[in-house]
């Protein structure tokens, strides 16, 4: 019997549909859901002085760089380039097949913590801000006509594209290489930084105890409890916080150490909140936080008398403390507490770094990640740090 050409056109238009209805759900028989669209690079160093990355946290794609019996101090990526920092500031551009010297004295702020645990501020002390086109490092050079204790790059971190910011404004006040340009002992080193939401950029001086904020239109400013700082020898960071007037230590010379007994703070933030973890915090309070970039703090309940080592706010959908020794704390928003989230991390536990990223599927899909560098591996959550599988074994230090 001959069939009509309409039945042949709809049968037609069913086999045409079908396949590119499979087309858009399969690839190689694998399900788009599956299929990444987008991977993600992870970067990792170890104790040794190694360099690892990887697209999945479970293997090592590959070495980057080989033990050299230096700890890194912090990573960073800003597009195409990967940025390594030990004593000095390291590039690459190819993945780690060469790296070159891009910047001196990146910085170095040791410290002693709880059990004599040795401290560094590690990965705050270097911060890349695409939407502003800048990558701020902290830096311990000796050189006057750095206000702040930073330097930026305009160019994704290469070699000569460094440069000093100007002279802060202290409250309103014209400031300078001190409090009102009156002093240049009095001197600035912002060495932890963190970028609210909001999109306000927020810089911790730990030696000195002044904290600072700027906007990508404005100028550095000063948050202090007196706006007229000039008539003390070290402005205060904030009502509400213990202060610490420390040393006069003349051009940024850090081979003294501050006193054991002295609060030494980073900074990280959840949203537009901007926190403060206490390294030192072995029979202190761990941490406070102020909603007003820095004028006012207040302590936090929840966490224990140890060292906290890092903090980080993955999505931005939770806020997370990483410790020494007593493993990983969760911001609970509902009672603005702190609590324990260690369900598959292994006891007596050091925390040392936090990171986040995410794969983007074919069909649109996005699945996210946390990883944590710790003293017994890489640990991966999926489910928003509820939950944690050590997913690579090591000793490791900073993760980005």
């Amino acid at each position: 019997m001959r069939k009509s050409p309409i039945y042949l056109a709809t049968a037609l238009l069913i086999l045409i549909t079908a396949g590119l209805y499979s087309c858009t759900k399969k690839v190689s028989g694998i399900s788009n859901n599956q299929v990444v669209e987008t991977p993600f690079s992870l970067y990792f160093s170890d104790t040794a002085g190694a360099l690892y990355s990887s697209n999945d946290g479970k293997t090592i794609r590959k070495t980057i760089f080989k033990a050299d019996g230096y700890p890194s101090k912090a990573i960073c990526v800003a597009g195409e380039n990967l940025l390594f920092g030990k004593n000095n500031l390291y590039i690459s551009s190819n993945e780690g097949v060469n790296f070159n010297h891009t910047f001196d004295s990146f910085a170095r702020f040791p410290g002693v913590a709880c059990s004599n645990y040795p401290l560094e501020l590690s990965q705050s002390m270097m911060l890349e801000i695409p939407s502003w086109n800048r990558i701020y490092t902290a830096t311990t050079e000796d050189w006057q006509g750095n206000y702040l204790g930073l330097r930026y790059s305009l160019q994704q971190g290469i070699q000569g594209s460094w440069y000093t910011e100007g002279r802060p404004d202290t409250d309103g006040n014209c400031g300078g290489y001190g409090i009102n340009g009156t002093d240049s002992s009095l001197l600035i080193t912002i060495n932890s930084l963190t970028l609210l939401k909001n999109g306000v950029l927020c810089g911790y001086d730990s030696w000195h105890n002044r904290n600072f904020y700027k906007t990508q239109d404005i100028l550095w400013k000063e948050t202090t409890s007196n706006p007229n700082a000039d008539t003390i020898l070290y402005s205060l960071i904030g009502t509400g916080r213990p202060y610490y007037f420390g040393s006069r230590l003349p051009h940024r010379d850090l081979v003294a150490s501050p006193p054991e007994s002295s609060s030494r703070y980073s900074y990280g933030h959840y949203n537009n909140r901007l926190i403060a973890i206490e390294m030192m915090a072995c029979n202190d309070v761990g941490a406070y936080y102020s909603d007003d970039t820095g004028r006012n703090w207040v302590a936090y309940a929840g966490l224990p008398k140890t060292s906290m080592l890092c903090i980080n706010s993955p999505f931005e959908e939770t806020c997370l403390i990483g410790t020494y020794r007593y493993g990983l704390w969760v911001l609970n928003t509902n009672t603005n507490a702190w609590q324990q989230c260690n369900n598959g991390l292994a006891t007596d536990l050091i925390v040392r770094n936090i990171a986040f990223k995410q794969n983007y599927y074919k069909d649109g899909s996005v699945k996210k990640f946390i990883f944590l560098a710790t003293n017994k591996g890489i640990y991966t959550s999926t489910d928003n740090g509820l939950n944690w599988t050590m997913t690579l074994a090591g000793n490791y230090v900073n993760i980005y």
